[in-house]
């Protein structure tokens, strides 16, 4: 396994653990907040070191490889909402649906990032 994919699996299990403590805010939010933090801050560190867009967008990757950037790319994109709604019931805004639309993004999000965690494992190369 390469150094990122170690970071990759610290930041999965991060947001894993958070969502699994999803009751008990002290532990949900540290958690997910550093787990997606770490995430954005790998995607970063990807994107300058081995320009991982272009080689998306190059679609020379098998497959499996392939799926794994969709999945990635979506929960990506996903971690804005959850965090907007997250920060919203932080700050403890109590708007209608609110915590429904969090759950339901949240959830999402963590689905993709887990397909995309599983799909990372075509990436490894001997």
């Amino acid at each position: 396994m390469t150094i990122y994919m170690y970071v990759a699996t610290l930041a999965w299990l991060s947001i894993a653990y958070g969502y699994a403590r999803r009751f008990d805010r002290s532990i949900h939010i540290p958690f997910v907040l550093t787990g997606i933090t770490i995430d954005i801050l790998l995607v970063l560190v990807l994107e300058i070191s081995r320009h991982a867009v272009e080689t998306a967008f190059e679609f020379k990757l098998n497959p499996l490889q392939q799926f794994h950037i969709l999945f990635s790319t979506i929960a990506l994109l996903c971690y804005f909402p959850t965090l907007y709604f997250g920060f919203k019931l932080a700050r403890g805004e109590k708007s209608p649906g609110l915590k429904k639309k969090h759950i339901k993004i949240a959830t999402t999000t963590l689905i993709f990032r887990t397909l995309g965690f599983i799909f990372m494992f075509s990436m490894w190369k001997d």
